[in-house]
């Protein structure tokens, strides 16, 4: 998959808040940065803002990163560089490290991985500043993970499909321990212009040695569980990715001891979610789906911008369970310019965020209006990162109704869940392996292919129904069969 060049400006605020320095000037107690540290590309742009209004800015190294006197810092050259502020004698430091974009290009060994791969990928001993180029490699193995990459600072993963084959029935409790990728102890690991189809995470930072991760230009589709976990609550960013279909949307909620994350930022931008009702949940009716935030009381601060969010449905679990529909409260650090599509029924069931310092921070935005502007994000994003790949990925199918064994007497309404990498194009019934009813070419809600099919034109007796799912290169995939009765 082939990412457009990254924008040379995108900005991201950071507050200087409290403690560290000198006692110059009774009037102001610290000075401390949140966080203390922050990863850019070059181009890229930092604002960091200060707790006093006059504060002087140095960097340590003007050739990797600039800093003008209102604090914006730009990455100028791939390295490190340290930004100081001062204030009546007090100082504050931030690390901003600057990598180079494509990360490709960037000095380290380069690992080569291409083509068809149906084994996992299990690396985590690999050396600083590897860069693995997976240009062209398209996964498609029976691992749990088929992907776990890491073991010291700066490496890179680059491009290609993670294309999973689990039926939409598979249980939660299955597809919650199946993970796209797991990267262990990288600090400062990037990720980009990679495919993730059909696991239970997308792609999960999991370790405490995962700080400063980066997430570029990532398509993680039809994802049942987090699309994105960082549940060790490090700093992060993600930038122009596409979230096609998360259970939850991101987690940053430890499920072990872990150190209070709540001075750490995750910085979202230039991105697309969408939350997708699921056939199998952690619980409640089916199907449904939880929140674009799980989000912890000592989670890292959020700052979004230029982003577009869509959901049909309100969050199965809610508040409670950490879930939330809007940023979690107290834990917006910036925000500006972000669109909510909501497509359920009744108000949006959280509170929203219209401003932020000022500034236009989520404008909310339903019907048919809404879902044309969706429809136009995804088209764009699409138009942005042509997949040169082969569509190699046949489809997956379930039926939904009925889902175990049932009798069927007159009109009967058939549902089919069927979803792929890139389209479905037609869902065909059969009974016994023969077609009833005709294909079906449109979806009657996300990734739904409903029919109603008058049994009587079948003679009484037992019978096996089944789904045939088909994508626009002839791939196609039969759903597991559910014994019928017809009885007219």
């Amino acid at each position: 998959m082939k990412a457009p060049p990254i924008p040379l400006l995108l900005t991201t605020s950071v507050a200087l808040l409290a403690s560290c320095g000198g006692t110059t000037n009774p009037g102001l107690v610290s000075l401390t940065l949140e966080p203390t540290a922050f990863t850019l590309v070059v181009g890229e742009t930092v604002q960091l803002t200060a707790s006093q209004a006059t504060v002087a800015w140095t960097t340590s190294d003007a050739t990797r990163a600039q800093a003008t006197s209102s604090g914006l810092v730009t990455g100028m050259a791939a390295g490190s560089a340290t930004i100081t502020a001062a204030s009546g004698g007090y100082t504050a430091t931030a690390a901003i490290t600057v990598r180079g974009y494509p990360c490709l290009n960037q000095a380290g060994p380069t690992m080569t991985v291409s083509g068809p791969q149906t084994s996992a990928l299990d690396n985590t001993s690999l050396a600083a500043d590897t860069k693995l180029d997976a240009s062209t490699a398209q996964f498609q193995s029976a691992a749990d993970v088929p992907i776990r990459v890491g073991g010291n600072p700066r490496v890179c993963y680059h491009g290609g499909q993670v294309l999973g084959q689990s039926p939409p029935s598979t249980p939660w409790s299955t597809m919650h321990d199946r993970y796209g990728m797991v990267v262990r102890d990288a600090g400062l690991f990037q990720l980009e212009g990679v495919e993730f189809f059909d696991y239970g995470d997308g792609v999960s930072m999991d370790a405490q040695g995962d700080a400063q991760w980066s997430i570029r230009h990532v398509h993680v589709k039809y994802s049942r569980d987090d699309c994105v976990e960082n549940d060790f609550l490090n700093s992060g960013t993600i930038d122009s990715s596409f979230f096609d279909g998360c259970y939850d949307g991101m987690s940053s909620e430890e499920y072990t001891s872990v150190p209070d994350g709540s001075s750490n930022l995750v910085v979202i931008r230039n991105s697309l979610w969408r939350l997708q009702a699921m056939d199998q949940a952690y619980s409640g009716p089916l199907p449904n789906h939880n929140a674009f935030w799980k989000w912890s009381a000592i989670g890292p601060k959020l700052a979004l911008y230029h982003n577009v969010f869509r959901a049909d449905h309100s969050s199965e679990e809610g508040n409670g369970a950490d879930m939330f529909m809007a940023p979690r409260p107290g834990k917006l650090a910036d925000c500006e310019s972000n669109v909510m599509v909501w497509l359920g029924s009744g108000p949006f069931p959280e509170t929203l965020p219209t401003t932020f310092n000022g500034k236009p921070c989520f404008t909310l935005m339903t019907g048919a209006a809404g879902l044309t502007y969706w429809n136009n994000a995804v088209a764009q994003w699409q138009a942005n990162h042509p997949n040169a790949l082969a569509d190699i990925g046949s489809p997956i199918v379930s039926l939904f109704s009925p889902s175990g064994s049932t009798t069927f007497t007159g009109t009967v309404d058939l549902t089919a869940t069927a979803v792929d990498d890139r389209d479905v194009v037609g869902v065909q019934f059969q009974m016994n392996g023969l077609n009833i009813g005709s294909e079906l070419t449109a979806e009657s809600s996300p990734t739904k292919y409903q029919l109603s099919w008058d049994s009587h034109g079948v003679a009484n007796g037992p019978y096996t129904l089944t789904a045939v799912a088909r994508d626009a290169a002839g791939n196609t995939t039969t759903s597991a069969g559910v014994a019928v009765t017809i009885s007219n």
